[in-house]
């Protein structure tokens, strides 16, 4: 078994319950592809054609994850057109579940460097939140719904050691009496 699958998610179709589908993680190669996949539509630079190649990524990363259950070898879809011709439910279904498994990857295993993670802080200091379009939106959300715990915790830490020293201040001060 190559890298990168030796583990999966089972799921069944939204439409058929009784068709199950293993779901592996892509390579850097097969995600590449599916961008490229997404990128040679021809469509316009709108609102209308950023849909249009999300749906293609979406398609193409879920033919390129799905397998058959109990051979992760063998893929689920003869070719990204034949994913491409399961409903709207199912194809956001198999990538959610897609996304969810990939989210439970520790992002050592990116093989991230501390120069990618400070890239990737500056690159999110930069977004123009008010400019996301629908898909983006939903996807910052889930985002920042799965970290929410995290940013609670910050901004408590952050405020009681904000607390913390004016309260050392302020003692450190003789009061005044009127």
């Amino acid at each position: 078994m190559r890298l990168g699958q030796a583990a999966c998610e089972i799921t069944s179709l939204l439409t058929d319950e009784e068709t199950m589908v293993a779901l592996v993680p892509l390579t850097d190669s097969e995600y590449i592809r599916a961008l490229e996949i997404a990128d040679k539509a021809l469509v316009g630079d709108n609102p209308a054609g950023v849909a249009v190649r999300d749906e293609l990524q979406k398609q193409a990363v879920v033919f390129f994850a799905a397998r058959e259950v109990g051979d992760l070898e063998s893929k689920f879809f003869d070719d990204v057109g034949q994913a491409g011709e399961l409903g709207t439910h199912d194809i956001d279904h198999l990538y959610d579940v897609y996304l969810e498994m990939i989210a439970n990857q520790s992002p050592s295993l990116f093989g991230l460097s501390d120069d990618d993670f400070e890239a990737l802080k500056k690159a999110w200091s930069l977004i123009e939140w008010s400019e996301l379009s629908g898909p983006q939106w939903y996807a910052a959300q889930r985002f920042i719904n799965s970290i929410q715990g995290l940013l609670q915790v910050a901004s408590y830490s952050g405020s009681l050691s904000i607390n913390s020293s004016t309260e050392n201040n302020e003692k450190a001060q003789p009061a005044t009496t009127a």
